[in-house]
């Protein structure tokens, strides 16, 4: 059995969608939302009355609703599936299909794309310093096919292993939890770096289903309030997992762009 897990905050705009597109599956569907202010609740019981609603009086942060999720899930595999994204018909098989013939695998990710077709990342380069200058390199040729082929994939290995959006990831329950899920200590953005990086290291494989497709609108987040989300998460995770010398490149570098106080503000933010 898989379980649907899908975070929401105001986004009504996609929300249906989203749950049409695994209302099909015969998948358990639970739905954390983050104290939403628009309909998407109304949206949600009145369509979707199967859905396991559990409404929050205070945004969790997407990484703490997901652990939320998964304690209330009874599947095998848990699907962690963004309000704004959905899936082609069959994508929920192939994922599924991947984790029962592949039992290394923790976590397989299908293949993302924007909602008129184009291709997005799914997956990225091992974040670091240098992870993140190829990442800004990759981004301009994001909806180009060769970016997004096995052989770039191969070549970003010099700075690591990839790691996969959570978007849409397919997890093996048992993998997650083991890993103790998300570290809630991020809001939000980094959790998925953060949690392929511990599956890894547990000794879970991650894949990709290139033959199942989701689609994912992204973009979500209002830019006023990206960096103040954005660079908590950002710092954090390079004190974690990178080496010391480039969680002070990144402050610093921070520091010129933004201002102390700021940077002081963010690294505040960040502990856990």
């Amino acid at each position: 059995m898989i379980s649907v897990i899908i975070i929401n905050h105001d986004g009504e705009a996609h929300l249906g969608r989203c749950l049409e597109s695994v209302d099909r599956s015969g998948a358990e569907v639970l739905l954390v939302d983050n104290a939403s202010r628009d309909d998407s609740l109304s949206l949600v019981r009145g369509r979707f009355p199967e859905v396991k609603i559990f409404p929050q009086e205070e945004n969790l942060g997407f990484a703490a609703a997901n652990n939320l999720a998964a304690t209330k899930a009874s599947g095998e595999a848990l699907l962690l599936l963004n309000a704004d994204a959905w899936l082609e018909e069959g994508a929920i098989d192939l994922l599924a299909e991947k984790l029962d013939t592949c039992p290394d695998v923790g976590l397989v990710a299908p293949r993302l794309r924007y909602p008129d077709g184009r291709r997005q990342f799914s997956w990225s380069p091992a974040r670091g310093v240098v992870g993140e200058v190829l990442q800004k390199a990759r981004n301009r040729f994001e909806t180009q096919a060769w970016v997004h082929s096995s052989i770039a994939r191969r070549l970003t290995y010099i700075v690591g292993p990839a790691w996969f959006t959570a978007a849409c990831v397919l997890v093996r329950a048992e993998a997650y939890r083991a890993v103790s899920g998300f570290d809630e200590s991020f809001f939000m953005y980094f959790e998925d770096v953060d949690l392929c990086l511990r599956l890894a290291a547990s000794g879970w494989s991650l894949a990709q289903e290139p033959r199942a497709v989701a689609y994912h609108a992204g973009g979500v987040v209002g830019r006023n309030d990206v960096d103040d989300l954005y660079r908590p998460s950002q710092l954090r995770y390079y004190r974690l997992h990178r080496p010391q010398w480039e969680s002070r490149l990144v402050e610093r570098r921070l520091r010129r762009r933004f201002g102390d106080a700021a940077v002081d503000r963010w690294l505040a933010a960040g502990r856990g």
